[in-house]
């Protein structure tokens, strides 16, 4: 909590905004370490599929990024630390905290079986993408052709987290988590309070 608080500050700050700008990769890589560290149902099954998330995730953004056909025209800048085919390894992980958090969300409403948490984790992913993306924008996270959001980046968004919600319902690796639900309120909390911070600049 503390160091999201820091970050949020510190980004703003211009004597600290490079620095702590320069701390986000470190920053996904510890958050990503405490959801395997800390997941509910540690056992060899759910880390493979934690890794498997993971690097669907950075797959499905290395020919977003090459085709330009799945969330629309879009580049990574070097924010997000080291990149292999033009997509940081970062955005896997990125990737993997945002579903699980948002599946621990969904989890404790247990609103409509498998389908309707999976369409809800979906929607929550793509509501937090509505937020990050000036934020991402801004921070040279990555760019897009012409300066817009495409509506189909949102779209795809949602079709992905739908999938990736939908897995992680089946078989033994549904599961509920505080730690993981408070994981979610922080990274809402990051980015809606960048998202203000930004309205003043």
């Amino acid at each position: 909590m503390v160091l999201y608080a820091a970050g949020l500050i510190g980004m703003h700050i211009p004597a600290t905004a490079q620095w702590f700008t320069s701390l986000v990769p470190l920053t996904l890589w510890f958050t990503g370490f405490i959801c395997f560290a800390y997941h509910p149902k540690p056992s060899f099954m759910t880390y493979l599929m934690l890794v498997l998330i993971a690097f669907s995730a950075w797959f499905l953004e290395v020919q977003g990024v090459r085709t330009g056909k799945i969330f629309g025209q879009y580049a990574y800048g070097a924010t997000l630390g080291a990149s292999f085919l033009k997509v940081p390894f970062t955005i896997g992980i990125n990737w993997l905290v945002l579903v699980l958090s948002t599946q621990a969300v969904v989890s404790e409403w247990n609103l409509g079986g498998k389908i309707g948490n999976a369409a809800l984790g979906a929607g929550l992913m793509t509501a937090l993408d509505v937020l990050i993306e000036p934020v991402a924008i801004h921070f040279d996270f990555w760019h897009w052709a012409g300066g817009q959001i495409p509506i189909q980046n949102f779209a795809a968004w949602w079709l992905a987290s739908f999938f990736f919600h939908y897995v992680l319902q089946s078989g033994p690796f549904t599961f509920k988590s505080s730690l993981f639900r408070v994981i979610a309120m922080l990274q809402f909390l990051f980015f809606l309070g960048h998202w203000i911070l930004l309205q003043w600049k």
